[in-house]
Order: structure tokens, then C-alpha cells, then sequence
């Protein structure tokens, strides 16, 4: 993978802001960071400089090695893809950043210098956004960045548990124990469910099993599905959480259900995904498989009932009292001006990760 370079791409005469510098995925395996100038600061703006920003080892990476539909297929308005130009490079990724203000407009009141915002925002030094916007997305003095940054990942596990139906008393299979399978596992637990998890990279099974979650090591042999029907009395589990988004893994969620079992998958599927099973127990035990989505123009399935807005809030919540635990889910902190050495370190040694996060120093 390339090291990031330097390019500078401002080239305005309208006034300017503060200097920026962003990250760009510029074609596939390549990171670069750009060099750019924000717009000058409104009456009703804000400035904020990034303090952390977390890397999504799904939708990322799905960019970076050029597998993400978007890049081969045409998105359409009705909602479908058809075949045509897909998105251009350069992508810009990220949406898990945290960040304080820095200055504020001489008409904003809802923040002031010194506030911690959770941005759904790329990866980048600084970022230019309204007072409104700031305030939406303020969080409460005194709040550690280190969990906020797991705020998004968060909404996402807490809607595939809401989408998998859970109850008190049902024994549910986590499949993938990266971030969000790890928090989906503990939003489970705190439904009344059992949690069964998989994963096949060691870290992230003791990690499971540290949470109190029943957790098998994949691979080497070991039949997944066949432990999980022991481990439940022969029966299977009544419901999944496919987190992997590999097709392997939502083969071996369906093989371990009851009949009648339900998935939920959080993960997207990217590339061809040869392999998917259909016609063997996802037939023959009448398998419910629901798509968990909650952003992209998706209401949640109980809407109005529970919101997007009410998914944030309630996840933030339990995040930031510690009924979901994240200390111990970050595996390593990169310097933002070694970005291309973190997505390297996620593409070519996961079984040493679980969140890899950027870190901004802006003395």
C-alpha cells in the first residue's frame, strides 16, 4: 500500500478558512492525504478541530480494495442499482469522527470553543458545519472521545438487535465479533438474550468471552453451526446477528438456527459473494432474513415508534454510562499523518485488530 502524500487542491479566490488536511481514497490500495482550505467562517458557523475518527473496517475497506457496489453499478432514484459507471474515484471515507470546537461564529449561541461534537463526517484535520448542526450533535461535558467515537458503530448494533426481534429468554448467535458484533452482542445481552459468538481471529474471541459471551474460535476444522446446536441443547439458536459480512459467515449464521430462525444482517456483502446457500437449511427450516439498515433513506422497521434520531440517543447513552462496554475495543491509535499505515495494518494483519482509530494532534 502506498504511503499518504501531500497534495494541495485549493485553488480559490473566494475568502478562505482554516487550513484543512483530508483523507482521500484515490484509486484502490491508495491513501492519500490532501491538503485543502475550509470555507471562511460564517456568522452561523462553526470550526471544529478533529480529535479522533474511528476507520470502518467494512465500508472502508470495501472502498480501499474496490469491491463496494457503488464503484461498478449506477444507484438510481427509485432506489435500485443498473449497470453503468459507478461512483469515481477519489472517495472520500469516514464517518465516525469526534471533534471540538475551535471557534465559533459571532451569531452562534448553541456551542462554544472548547465543546466535543460526534460528527458524521470523513476523516479529515477540521470541519466547517452550521450552528444547528453543532448543536444536534453536541455531547455532554466531560464526555471521553475515545467512547463517543464508538456512537455510530453503536446506533448500527442496537438497530440490527431491534431488526432480529429479540427476547428475553432467546438464544441469539453473533457471527463476526469485530466493533459492531461485539456491541450488538452486549445490546443483545441487555435484551434477555443468550449470546452465542464467532469469530476466527483470537483476539476478538477473548474479547467476546471477556463480555461474558459464549464464544467459538472458527476454523481448523471446527463446525460452527454443529457447536452452536450443542451449546443449545441440540436445538439451535432462535435468532442471528450476521456482523462479518462474508458470505461464509451468513451461511454458517442460517445453518445455526432453529426452525423458524431469524437473521439480521448488519454487514454489507461486497464483490461477488460466490458461495451463498439458499437452496439447504435457509429452505428447508423457513429462515426469516431481514436487512438491517439504518441510514441511506431507511426508516427503522418500527418507525415512528423508534427513529434514527432515537437509535443515537439511546445508544450514546448506554455507551457513555458504561452498560455497553469499549475500553479494550480499541487495539491501536495512528497518528492521522500515518493513515495509510492503519488501513494497511486492517487489510493485512486483522487478527490484530478490533477498532484501529486516528488520532489528530493540532499544536
Amino acid at each position: 500500500m502506498t504511503q499518504p502524500t501531500t497534495v494541495d487542491v485549493a485553488e480559490t479566490s473566494a475568502p478562505s478558512g482554516p487550513t484543512c488536511t483530508r483523507l482521500w481514497i484515490t484509486e484502490p490500495g491508495c491513501v492519500e492525504l490532501i491538503e485543502d482550505q475550509l470555507p471562511a467562517l460564517g456568522e452561523h458557523d462553526v470550526y471544529a478541530q478533529t480529535v479522533i475518527s474511528g476507520i470502518s473496517h467494512g465500508t472502508e475497506i470495501a472502498w480501499l480494495r474496490g469491491t463496494a457496489a457503488s464503484l461498478h453499478r449506477t444507484w438510481t432514484p427509485q432506489r435500485y442499482y443498473v449497470d453503468g459507471p459507478g461512483r469515481a474515484y477519489p472517495v472520500v471515507p469516514g464517518y465516525e469522527s469526534i471533534a471540538r470546537v475551535a471557534q465559533v461564529g459571532a451569531a452562534v449561541t448553541a456551542v462554544r470553543a472548547g465543546d466535543l461534537l460526534a460528527l458524521d463526517a470523513p476523516h479529515a484535520t477540521g470541519h466547517v458545519i452550521t450552528d444547528s448542526a453543532a448543536a444536534d450533535r453536541l455531547l455532554p461535558a466531560g464526555t471521553d472521545p475515545e467512547r463517543a467515537v464508538f456512537h455510530i458503530l453503536g446506533r448500527v448494533a442496537l438497530g440490527g438487535v431491534h431488526d432480529a426481534t429479540l427476547q428475553l429468554g432467546d438464544a441469539v448467535v453473533v457471527m463476526g465479533l469485530g466493533t459492531v458484533g461485539l456491541l450488538a452482542a452486549q445490546f443483545a445481552q441487555r435484551a434477555g438474550a443468550t449470546v452465542f459468538g464467532v469469530d476466527r481471529h483470537a483476539l476478538r474471541v477473548q474479547e467476546a468471552q471477556a463480555l461474558g459471551v459464549h464464544a467459538i474460535l472458527a476454523g481448523n476444522g471446527v463446525d460452527v453451526a454443529a457447536a452452536v446446536h450443542e451449546m443449545t441443547g441440540g436445538a439451535g439458536a432462535d435468532a442471528g446477528i450476521e456482523a462479518s459480512g462474508s458470505v461464509t459467515g451468513l451461511n454458517e449464521t442460517i445453518r445455526s438456527l432453529r426452525v423458524g430462525g431469524r437473521v439480521a444482517t448488519i454487514a454489507s456483502y461486497h464483490g461477488d459473494q460466490a458461495g451463498l446457500r439458499l437452496s439447504e437449511e435457509y429452505h428447508r427450516n423457513r429462515i426469516t432474513l431481514i436487512s438491517s439498515m439504518t441510514i441511506n433513506g431507511c426508516d427503522q422497521r418500527t418507525h415512528p415508534l423508534w427513529t434514527l434520531d432515537r437509535l443515537n440517543q439511546t445508544a450514546r447513552q448506554l455507551i457513555a454510562t458504561g452498560a455497553v462496554r469499549t475500553d479494550g475495543l480499541i487495539t491501536h491509535r495512528i497518528p492521522f499523518s500515518r493513515a495509510a499505515e492503519a488501513y494497511a495494518l486492517i487489510t493485512d494483519r486483522p487478527d490484530q485488530t478490533i477498532k484501529v482509530v486516528l488520532t489528530y494532534d493540532h499544536n
